[in-house]
């Protein structure tokens, strides 16, 4: 098979074309919904071999717990594995597998990390991603490889369909942290379904065109049964208005936790300070001029800031072990000089709504408390050490752009001493 697409990286994942097929009338493309998932899978060996992983995904997404969090990255594995046996099977070429196995692990490293339970460092450093390829910038990759793709969408149009029905079933990558992701992920799906139509046809409008209806007298045990699908939208309908509630109340709770209270204090007279005593800086100078971290230092006070960019991944509590040896460095300092220390968790403006983080207010603190259980076992004495989230209520720069917003997202460690 001739390539027509590749794409340039060390990594040795390369998209190719497919091989030409007939292009028949197609059937209507999926809306992320299961159900239509599986019918889709008819027309897409990728999307047929891929449907029980995806299936998996979508009830993982929803989920709030899992008994087997750490048994399911084999297990996630070994349908990967399966996906490809199976792809390899129906004549699918290796270089298509590859970049499929590339879009299903990534969606899959995302899933997991966007639940309550699975944002862990031990998946972080051991993902699917890189376990498999190598890499860790997949939420980015992505999209360059649906791109490349696009390009020659009759060659391509199995692969088009797998990533367009990744989307569809949630996955965002890049979209997920960038000013107004929701709605350029939107008008992106469209586009993608914009390119596959053309190739794969038009599609009946109606799901059934012969279908004619039989009259029959509804008995008593049907109608018992026409009570499920209200009973069931009911119950649909509360928890999506408790849901409503809980994001409400957390907003709400928000702006009352951080609101400013106006107190008249008599007017005070600023005794002279004295000079600042150079307390971490000098233990820091290397991570300070390599700038991995920034030291604010007054007089019995040392405000280390370390960026949430860098020390975490996007929507997640979970410390990027690149950062560990500062940590570790930053423990040491600490060791070295008395004083009690308190973790302050900070972010932007932009709100987040998921299950873990219903509020920005659960993330800055998670992340805080994360700083602290990785620093404690360092320190002689962890007791010195506390945790506390601002959220969006202590911004260093105004919220004003991407660059502005990345420096707010932050994580202060202060030391104070006898002197403050």
């Amino acid at each position: 098979m001739s390539s027509s697409i590749q794409y340039d990286d060390h990594d040795a994942t390369r998209v190719f074309g497919q091989r030409p097929a007939a292009l028949a009338a197609a059937a209507p493309l999926p809306d992320a919904s299961l159900a239509e998932l599986q019918a889709f899978a008819g027309l897409n060996p990728l999307v047929a071999c891929a449907s029980g992983l995806l299936a998996a995904l979508a009830t993982i997404r929803a989920s709030i717990t899992h008994p087997d969090p750490a048994g399911l990255r084999p297990k996630l594995l070994q349908q990967i594995q399966q996906f490809e046996s199976g792809a390899r099977s129906r004549g699918v070429a290796a270089e298509t597998v590859l970049i499929a196995r590339y879009a299903l692990a990534t969606m899959a490293d995302e899933t997991v990390a966007g639940t309550p339970w699975g944002g862990t460092a031990e998946w972080v450093r051991n993902s699917l991603l890189v376990t498999l390829h190598k890499e860790t910038w997949g939420g980015e990759k992505f999209f360059h490889l649906l791109n490349r793709l696009a390009e020659d969408p009759a060659r391509n149009i199995d692969l088009l369909e797998l990533l367009y029905v990744c989307l569809c079933l949630g996955f965002a990558g890049r979209y997920r942290v960038v000013d107004n992701g929701a709605a350029q992920l939107d008008a992106l799906r469209e586009r993608v379904a914009g390119i596959i139509r053309p190739v794969r046809g038009s599609y009946e409008r109606e799901l059934s065109p012969a279908w004619r209806g039989e009259h029959a007298p509804i008995g008593k045990h049907n109608r018992f049964l026409m009570l499920w699908p209200a009973a069931a939208g009911t119950a649909l309908l509360l928890l999506c208005g408790y849901l409503w509630l809980s994001f409400s109340l957390n907003e709400v709770s928000d702006s009352l936790a951080f609101g400013k209270v106006q107190v008249k204090m008599p007017a005070y007279v600023p005794q002279p300070v004295p000079p600042a005593q150079p307390l971490l800086r000098r233990f820091l100078a290397p991570e300070i001029e390599e700038g991995l971290v920034e030291v604010i230092e007054t007089a019995g006070e040392s405000r280390v800031l370390l960026r949430g960019s860098d020390l975490f991944e996007s929507g997640s509590a979970s410390i990027a072990p690149a950062f560990e040896p500062s940590l570790a460095r930053i423990a040491a300092a600490l060791n070295a000089v008395a004083g009690s220390v308190t973790i302050t968790g900070h972010t932007d403006d932009l709100p987040i709504r998921s299950a873990r983080f219903p509020s920005n207010w659960q993330l800055s603190q998670e992340r805080a408390r994360s700083v602290l259980r990785h620093m404690a076992p360092m320190l002689k004495d962890p007791r010195r050490l506390s945790a506390e989230g601002r959220a969006d209520q202590e911004p260093l720069v105004p919220n004003d752009s991407s660059v502005h917003r990345a420096r707010n997202r932050r994580v202060e460690i202060t030391l104070r001493t006898g002197g403050a």
